[in-house]
Formats: C-alpha cells, structure tokens, sequence
C-alpha cells in the first residue's frame, strides 16, 4: 500500500483526510501467475495499480494475441473505454507474473472525486499517462516490423532488456510471429 501512496503522493501531495477515505476502498488482492483480472466482454470497474508484477492488457485475433499495453510496478492500468463508458471491454486483463495489486472500483472512485477535489488532478494525471502509453503503442506499429524492434532497442525500454518480456510476450506487443524476435535476438540485435 505505500507504493500507492507514494505513487499518488509523487503527482501531488495527498491530504490526510484524502489519504484516509482511499484507506477506506482500495482493495489488495494477489494474482497467480496467468490470471484473468477482467475478462473480454466484462466491463472493467477498476483502476488497478501494480504493487509488484506485471499485467498485460490484450485482445485474440484468430490464435494471435496482440498486446496493447503493460504495467509493472508503481503503474496503473485499465480498459478505458470499458472503464469511461460502462460497457463491454473488448480487452482482457491477465497477470503475467505473480502480482500484487491494488485496485478501486468505479462508484468508490467517483464518489472520491466528489468529495475531494485535488483527487482529480491525480486521476487525470492517470488517465493521461494512459493515453500517452496507448498512442506510443500506435505509433510502434505504424513501423515496419523490424522498425518497431529498433524502437525499442533505441529508446532503451524496459521492454526490450529481455528480463521481463520474453519473445512471445514481445511478439504480441511488436504484433509479429515469437519466432521473428527469436530470430532478431540471434542475428545479433541486442537486447
């Protein structure tokens, strides 16, 4: 929980009362690895935050998993347009790690920005790094293939250090076959 706070406290510094009436509806829970968190199809009620682990925000194509978006420690995560909109999430939500997380549901959260206006700096600070997150995802696959590999490389991501992501993890986020980043990793490419 102070990974929460400390995360919440890095974007502003929460009030004491705020801090308390968080206290009161975020929930902890733990995820096994491979986990579904929100099902495709549910619709996503939560903001999650990551205390440790990692999670995946994906869709299945035919037998293709495409990843939109990760979130490892001290990050948040949600289907937004399920999350904003109430419907049916077009995502799935799975733990790729045993994690930790912490999360709030929407009525809590909304009653929260009610009741304490600094909250919505925060959450449209969340909300905007999640924005940010997705459009970068776009623009990489915008990108040839093997230039979305590159990217990567070049901006030195945690993505592409290899110690998190496998090929296949990274094959569905790069939107290409697991054997191809295999492949990219012998010819040298580092990682």
């Amino acid at each position: 929980m102070l990974s929460f706070f400390a995360a919440l406290n890095a974007i502003h510094p929460l009030l004491p009362e705020t801090q308390a009436a968080l206290m009161k509806v975020i929930r902890s829970k733990e995820l096994r690895k491979g986990q579904v968190w929100l099902q495709e199809g549910a619709v996503c009620d939560k903001i999650t935050f990551v205390v440790k682990g990692l999670l995946k925000l994906y869709f299945e194509s035919g037998t293709k998993e495409l990843i939109v978006q990760f979130a490892r420690e001290n990050e948040f995560m949600v289907s937004a347009q399920s999350y904003f909109n109430q419907s049916a999430s077009g995502y799935t939500i799975r733990s790729v790690e045993p994690s930790i997380i912490i999360s709030i549901a929407q009525n809590d959260m909304n009653y929260l920005l009610q009741r304490f206006m600094e909250l919505h700096f925060h959450f449209l600070v969340i909300a905007q790094s999640q924005i940010v997150s997705l459009e970068q995802h776009t623009g990489l696959l915008m990108l040839t293939p093997i230039e979305r590999y590159e990217k990567l490389l070049e901006t030195g991501s945690w993505l592409s250090d290899g110690k998190r992501i496998t090929d296949r993890l990274l094959a569905g986020y790069l939107g290409v076959r697991a054997n191809t980043v295999c492949e990219w990793r012998k010819e040298g490419k580092r990682f």
